[in-house]
């Protein structure tokens, strides 16, 4: 599992109209997809085809037990890629791949990920940089889990989550509401979800969440989360991270 935000490379990403001009500069065959929430990209241990890009919407990745636990590895948003199995000579991925939201996907089959790679610099230069972003996630995830304990976790997973949330934000949605605040940003994830990321209890979370709506930082919705001063949020983050 590994944290969401994606640092520096995040500004590499391509857009939508960038990624399929470096397809077609390749020569190469992809295919753009609607997908329903729910549907699942095929089963972990099970051979699969295909890369795919999120255009929009968002993307869970998790590991079944054979007692049926599930474990979330980590969520795929605006800009992910997954699906690098294809990469390998099996194919086979060690997840479950599937749509928690409505989706729209770039699916490009693993003979044209290869292809695009050989002929097309600027797709190999980014998938090198995509590839390198997720081993440093991966590291810093590990970094996350060995020096701070469950309670500082927390609000330095909700942290990153806002950060990638703001990125993610066009002009418009960036934009002060009228009176000049700050708009609120929403981090689409409940209890449970962040649970699964961090791989500790609902209820550290929840005790965890609780405490941080008590000094005003953040606000429970249903199904997400509210930040309502990332800068107090941040301060938090680094008196808890130095004690």
């Amino acid at each position: 599992m590994f944290w969401p935000d994606k640092g520096d490379i995040a500004s590499e990403i391509p857009t939508k109209d960038e990624l399929i001009g470096m397809l077609q500069e390749a020569g190469v065959d992809y295919r753009v997809r609607r997908v329903p929430k729910g549907v699942l990209f095929g089963w972990g241990e099970e051979p699969h085809k295909s890369a795919h890009f999120v255009v929009e919407g968002m993307v869970e990745i998790y590991k079944l037990e054979r007692d049926g636990r599930k474990k979330t590895l980590y969520f795929c948003k605006k800009g992910d890629f997954f699906g690098f199995q294809i990469l390998g000579d099996s194919c086979v991925p060690i997840a479950t791949a599937s749509a928690c939201a409505d989706s729209e996907l770039i699916a490009i089959p693993k003979e044209s990920f290869f292809k695009a790679l050989h002929t097309c610099p600027d797709f190999a230069d980014m998938v090198v940089k995509y590839l390198y972003n997720l081993i440093s996630v991966l590291t810093n995830e590990s970094v996350q889990s060995a020096f701070y304990a469950t309670a500082q976790r927390v609000p330095m997973l909700l942290l990153s989550l806002g950060r990638d949330e703001q990125g993610s934000h066009d002009a418009a949605a960036d934009a002060d509401a009228d009176d000049g605040t700050p708009m609120p940003i929403i981090v689409k994830y409940n209890n449970s979800d962040l649970a699964n990321i961090l791989g500790i209890s609902r209820n550290s979370v929840t005790s965890s969440i609780s405490r941080l709506q008590e000094q005003g930082i953040v606000a429970k919705r249903r199904n997400s989360i509210e930040i309502l001063d990332m800068d107090r949020l941040e301060k938090v983050t680094l008196l808890e991270s130095s004690e």
